[in-house]
């Protein structure tokens, strides 16, 4: 536990750092909205869909007329649920998006904006439910609270408002013999400032 919270204070700082480093000429973004989580890979049949949320706040820099690279930090869940023996995992996040993008202005007001980048992850808090159980994944055996992987997005602005569709995949093994990959659909309402 000691690593994971020294490896996210890290994070954290040379994040802020960069962040403090770069404001001119960039742009805060908060988001937030509706996710659907789910696993994909081996051991995931018979899994489905689990609804949550997702909320971050991001920072934009354009390097190149409509190219911008992006990093921020993201909280939210991963997880699935099984009806066949009424059982759920859910484990409430903390995420480190890098992404790169181009943002297409239309008009004045509108554009249009895609992004592509990895993400790394870590899980806080969560459970695991199956009859009438609750196990905490701090005791889940071989639990891996870490995960990374890919991120795409696209977006429409108007004006300041975003609304965004965000793809993430994570490669981690969520326990040995456990799911792997999960994945993440998310629908989100942001604001620049």
């Amino acid at each position: 536990m000691k690593k994971i919270f020294l490896m996210l204070v890290a994070a954290l700082m040379v994040g802020t750092a960069t962040v403090n480093a770069q404001v001119k000429g960039g742009e805060f973004i908060l988001r937030g909205g509706f996710a659907a989580n789910n696993f994909k890979g081996d051991n995931t049949r018979g899994i489905d869909m689990l609804p949550s949320y997702n909320f971050s706040l991001d920072y934009n820099k354009t390097f190149y007329k409509g190219a911008y690279w992006n990093v921020g930090v993201m909280f939210g869940t991963r997880g699935f649920d099984v009806e066949d023996w009424d059982g759920k995992f859910r484990a409430h996040n903390f995420n480190i998006p890098f992404t790169v993008g181009y943002k297409y202005n239309l008009t004045n007001n509108f554009a249009l904006d895609g992004r592509f980048g990895a993400f790394f992850g870590v899980d806080m808090a969560g459970k695991y439910e199956f009859d009438d159980d609750d196990i905490k994944i701090g005791d889940i055996e071989d639990y891996k609270r870490c995960d990374g992987g890919i991120m795409l997005g696209l977006g429409v602005w108007y004006k300041r408002v975003n609304f965004e569709y965000t793809f993430k995949r994570g490669f981690g093994e969520a326990w040995d013999d456990g799911p792997a990959g999960a994945v993440n659909h998310m629908i989100r309402l942001g604001y620049a400032f």
